[in-house]
């Protein structure tokens, strides 16, 4: 699902993404589960298989709502999907490619397809029942309810009528100033056909007499470039009092019956012609009247009295048709890819019955923050862009121009600073190491050097030590308990005079032992001083000793 929003409007792309069948392909080519794939696992199917091959050319709703039908190729089918089990009903082959084809029933048990080998077909509810042929190759069809005919015009000057009740072709509608016509249309509330073709101009016949012409209302003048020079398509207002006229140039206004002036115009502003026209209600008790105009790559809503834009869809795939869900806020779109688009917005009105859970899906989304568009981007000036090195991707998809410098992806960012600075990733290698490192050495300790003690400042030290040990990540009981005692005694009052009045001062080991040696030491001094005396005395005592005899022993030897 993809969200975009215009004017605090916002639109839900329910058929954004891929497939079903293409997430498969694509974890059997990878090899990978899709258990743990984000946008697997966030996708919104409304209705399974609501794809073709190819290409999508027409949607319709069926007039209970119960049942959607859709044609496509290749090759060339119709696929009929019930709401009431969002899935597939079933699915017919087709000799052609359809032109057009609507509902003659309230459900799927009548239809018919212009097809473009100038054939039409008539569907029962078994399949096919009833093939003919209308002499010019057909480009629109409309039914008329009151007198069960069928509208055929093309390529020629003449409205083909079918009367479906007797089974016969009668008396075409000739045209008075057409030269072929784009597409037919019959007013829901009166008897009247309005046809839509070139020289810019919509005629209109009453169903009752159609050899008169009521009248010819120009939309746009075929001289000059005010919206071109055909009408390409046309539509009536549910009620029946307005008409909506869209035109080869893209310009599209909207009339009163009762005037030729035009209520309110819109124009898609990109050339292309305007392929589709639906009117809408917010509601089925609303009574503001909303037009949707379709060109190739844009849809448009719009309030029909006004012209004031209500919502808007930029597609990446030309769109062959638009078709809305009525009285509510979702439309379909026939686009040139394989998935036919699905757009739901709330503003329009509420979801369908068989989707109901839309609504309270969209206001959980309005009420969770989401992420903004450039939650995932880093804004660079052009400095910076030029110090990165990054001034050949100005222009290109990678960098959205913003106020005075651009927005990057952060990835990209992340790459061309990496290349700018190849060892800023291993100095930051480094500090993260360093970091997880210093938060294991929880055992640590930490001296805090701002003690305020007057005295005994080894005490009051080593007590703020212990007070920071216990709020370390991982200390033991026993030291949180220590520090709880710790931060107790320094904070009660009644000790603080022993860390401010000298009198309270601690002495150290060292200096109570020196005090008590004292003595001691001053007695071990006296006696080493006798002693050694004595010791004195007694080595002058040897001495003359030995001189003595050594002096006798020297008379005896002499003759």
């Amino acid at each position: 699902m993809q969200v975009t929003e215009l004017n605090d409007v916002k639109v839900y792309n329910l058929s954004a993404g891929k497939s079903l069948p293409q997430f498969l392909e694509e974890a059997r080519k990878n090899n990978k589960s899709l258990r743990y794939n984000e946008d697997f696992r966030r996708r919104i199917d409304i209705i399974q298989d609501f794809e073709f091959n190819v290409t999508c050319g027409r949607v319709r709703v069926s007039p209970d709502g119960t049942y959607l039908a859709a044609t496509g190729v290749y090759p060339p089918e119709v696929r009929i999907f019930d709401t009431r089990e969002l899935g597939l009903k079933c699915s017919r082959g087709l000799h052609c490619e359809v032109v057009d084809f609507m509902f003659l029933s309230d459900d799927y048990r009548k239809l018919v397809y212009l097809l473009e080998d100038r054939t039409v077909e008539f569907h029962a509810q078994s399949g096919f029942h009833h093939r003919l042929r209308v002499p010019k190759a057909g480009r629109s069809m409309a039914y008329d309810a009151e007198t069960c005919t069928l509208l055929v015009g093309g390529s020629s000057n003449e409205v083909v009528r079918l009367d479906l009740e007797v089974g016969t072709f009668v008396s075409p509608i000739p045209m008075k100033d057409l030269g072929e016509v784009h597409q037919v249309a019959v007013n829901p509330k009166l008897p009247v056909m309005s046809c839509a073709g070139d020289k810019g101009i919509v005629e209109s016949y009453d169903l009752r007499d159609t050899t008169q012409r009521l009248r010819s209302l120009q939309v746009c003048n075929p001289d000059t470039t005010d919206g071109g020079g055909h009408v390409t398509c046309c539509a009536y207002s549910p009620n029946g009092m307005h008409l909506a006229a869209g035109t080869s140039s893209g310009l599209v206004r909207v009339f009163d019956l009762r005037s030729s002036k035009p209520l309110a115009a819109r124009d898609h502003m990109n050339g292309f012609a305007i392929r589709s026209l639906s009117f809408h209600t917010r509601g089925s008790e609303s009574t503001d009247l909303l037009v949707g105009s379709a060109d190739s790559k844009s849809v448009k809503i719009w309030e029909a009295t006004t012209g004031k834009i209500a919502a808007t869809v930029e597609s990446p795939n030309t769109i062959n048709s638009l078709t809305f869900f009525p009285n509510s806020g979702m439309f379909f779109t026939a686009n040139d890819t394989t998935r036919i688009g699905v757009y739901f917005v709330p503003a329009l009105g509420l979801a369908p019955p068989w989707c109901s859970f839309l609504d309270s899906m969209t206001e959980e989304l309005e009420e969770t923050s989401k992420k903004v568009v450039f939650d995932d981007y880093q804004f660079v000036t052009t400095d910076e862009l030029e110090q990165l090195g990054a001034t050949e991707l100005v222009g290109t998809k990678y960098l959205q121009p913003y106020m005075h410098g651009y927005f990057m992806d952060n990835r990209l960012h992340g790459k061309l600073k990496a290349a700018m600075d190849p060892f800023r990733f291993e100095e930051y290698r480094k500090e993260r190491i360093r970091q997880k490192i210093d938060a294991k050495r929880t055992m640590r300790t930490r001296v805090k050097t701002n003690s305020k003690a007057v005295v005994n400042n080894t005490l009051h030290r080593e007590l703020q030590v212990a007070a920071g040990e216990g709020d370390l990540e991982g200390a033991s009981k026993k030291r949180k308990a220590a520090a709880d005692r710790a931060k107790r005694l320094l904070a009660e009052d009644r000790f603080k005079n022993l860390f401010e009045d000298p009198d309270f001062a601690i002495e150290d080991k060292a200096q109570r032992e020196a005090s008590a040696s004292a003595p001691l030491a001053e007695a071990l001094s006296k006696k080493s001083k006798k002693a050694a005396v004595v010791d004195c005395e007694r080595h002058l005592l040897w001495v003359a000793t030995a001189q003595r005899s050594a002096a006798q022993r020297s008379s005896q030897d002499m003759p």
